[in-house]
């Protein structure tokens, strides 16, 4: 999150250095009206149209860029790929609204190819009666057992006892449209001994920009973000914090102490992240001076000073001007690996390319891009074809490479050459949808008797991957159950959509998610193998949506209950549904 006036009262709709900057370096012209004669012009290609049209046939574009619609523009945003889609959800920012009138939602883009981008819907408004009822700021989002977690920052304002206080807190998401949170929030300034920290007073309780990782050294999670020192208000270090596995429970840690002004020179540290490539760690945080991103690397995420190398702004190991550069993130999809910043006014995103020690240059990402891999049945008889389908975007001249594995009893995959299976190697595509039909063997000799076989295909680049398809002997095919699942629930019929056990829940112990398709009233109790009512979890109207009710292994009375299956029983709307869930020691 870049720079905020000091005062708003003063400051309303008033631009940033940075931003002022970036007018005079870049200046945008303001969109003239769309007229009906403008609107007509618009629609017939010209010659220079045609000639941009040619040209970005020949080669791709320097970058690709998420650009949110006028009047708006993207500040720190978290990128996902969910379905062959890529998410962008970014804070919501208008230049020309006043302080308190902007940056209350989150804007939300979706895209095939990291270059065309449609806008959805915000998404996690501001509750006007709760801790975050004045801005939401920095999402970073992680998906654990097919739940998407929301880190952000909530903003308070409420005249006599917080004035624009920041603290961090967590949404839920299965779908990743409509997001539930998980109050109370998980951090503020009030929970680290070195922070200044002082509600009352505007910028005196600033505490933002969460960055999670899983910590390498456990089973547990590093959470990195944005404070105030109390010994030098007014400037910026970042935090650290850890979680053992419960991500509604953090210990503070030591700060990185490399980020501070005596080591990084700059007084501005926002938005930090972390992330590693061939043992080496890097620190990425925006800071101030004419070139704001900074780097720094070391062997240790969690290093003292001593550990790190500062190495100075980006823009020098790049060779360009990065002066509109700030609020960057790291992601990645299969084996390409993405680094992404906020560009003065979008979501400017890029491929890294690693060069010799531990430098990186960055490119444009790629065009081409597969979006599914899928299977016209989920089953198929040994020697007989089956069709596998390819959904891809800008295919003119491309193909892919494959690779197939087994899948084994234990969940564990073994690589197959796909010749052996009579799979080619590559696959040229004739168009945005291609077809290869598939004669369907088992590994690695389907002559040695009924063998059976459960293969997943995947792109080389690990970018998209099929669904398993079971290879059985045909008798086994027809004794088979056509769906593993309940049939769908007809729309009207009951709100549920979801209702499982997570068997990775970061939330602490077992966990429970209920995914609604509007507010319902929900009991969810828990029952031992004989029958035995243990554990009431819930009894209270549920929103729209997933919630995740966790679990801590203990019963009503408070006792703790032995290790071993229990049932979960959910009631809503007079339907009940039951599944098996794990209490361990």
């Amino acid at each position: 999150m870049r720079n905020r006036p000091l005062d708003p009262a003063a400051n309303v709709g008033a631009p940033t250095r940075l931003e002022r900057n970036a007018l005079l370096l870049r200046p945008h012209a303001p969109a003239a009206p769309v007229t009906r004669a403008s609107a007509d012009r618009r629609a017939r290609p010209t010659r220079a149209a045609l000639l941009l049209a040619l040209l970005c046939l020949a080669g791709p574009a320097e970058a690709s860029w998420m650009i949110p619609p006028a009047p708006y523009r993207a500040k720190d945003f978290s990128i996902v790929k969910r379905d062959g889609w890529y998410h962008c959800f970014y804070i919501r920012r208008n230049a020309y609204a006043p302080y308190d009138s902007t940056e209350r939602d989150f804007g939300h883009a979706v895209s095939r190819d990291l270059y065309l981008w449609s806008h959805l819907p915000p998404v996690l408004p501001v509750r006007p009666n709760e801790w975050d009822n004045a801005k939401v700021w920095a999402p970073d989002i992680h998906e654990v057992d097919g739940v998407y977690y929301m880190f952000y920052t909530g903003v308070t304002n409420r005249p006599g006892e917080y004035a624009y206080y920041q603290r961090i807190g967590l949404a839920t998401s299965t779908d990743l449209m409509t997001w539930n949170r998980v109050d109370p929030p998980l951090l503020s300034c009030a929970d680290v001994r070195w922070t200044y920290c002082d509600p009352l007073q505007f910028g005196g309780g600033e505490f933002r920009d969460a960055f999670v990782m899983p910590d390498v050294a456990g089973t547990g999670w590093l959470m990195y973000y944005t404070a105030s020192p109390s010994s030098a208000p007014g400037t910026y270090i970042a935090g650290m914090a850890s979680s053992t596995g419960d991500l509604t429970q953090w210990v503070n840690r030591e700060p990185l102490w490399i980020t501070h002004t005596s080591w990084s020179g700059s007084a501005v540290v926002e938005s930090p992240h972390v992330f590693q490539h061939d043992g080496l760690y890097y620190l990425v945080f925006s800071g101030n001076g004419d070139q704001p991103l900074r780097l720094a690397t070391g062997p240790d995420p969690t290093g003292e000073a001593g550990t790190w190398t500062y190495r100075g702004s980006l823009g020098p190991m790049l060779g360009i001007d990065t002066g509109d550069w700030y609020a960057s993130e790291y992601f990645v999809d299969g084996t390409h690996e993405y680094f992404g910043f906020v560009n003065y006014d979008r979501v400017d995103i890029r491929e890294i390319a690693w060069g010799a020690g531990w430098q990186f240059s960055l490119r444009a990402p790629p065009t081409f891009h597969v979006q599914r891999l899928t299977w016209n049945a989920s089953q198929v008889a040994n020697g007989e074809p089956v069709r596998l389908r390819i959904e891809a975007v800008n295919t003119i001249g491309r193909g892919v490479r494959l690779d197939a594995f087994e899948v084994d009893a234990d969940g564990s995959e073994e690589p197959i050459p796909p010749a052996q299976i009579g799979l080619p190697d590559s696959i040229s595509m004739t168009g945005p949808t291609t077809d290869y039909w598939w004669t369907a063997s088992t590994w690695p000799d389907p002559g040695e008797g009924d063998l059976k076989a459960e293969i997943v295909v995947r792109l080389r680049d690990r970018t998209a991957a099929s669904p398993p398809i079971k290879v059985l002997p045909e008798a086994d095919v027809e004794r088979m159950p056509r769906a593993d699942s309940p049939a769908p629930l007809r729309e009207g019929q009951i709100p549920l959509i979801e209702f499982r056990a997570l068997h990775r829940s970061p939330l602490g112990g077992p966990a429970l998610l209920v995914d609604l398709r509007e507010p319902a009233p929900v009991r969810i109790e828990i029952f031992d193998l004989s029958g035995r009512r243990v554990r009431s979890l819930a009894d209270r109207a549920l929103p729209a949506g997933s919630t995740v009710i966790p679990w801590d292994g203990r019963q009503e009375s408070g006792a703790a209950t032995r290790p071993g299956v229990y049932f979960a029983r959910l009631a809503v709307s007079g339907f009940e549904r039951t599944v098996r869930v794990l209490s361990t020691p």
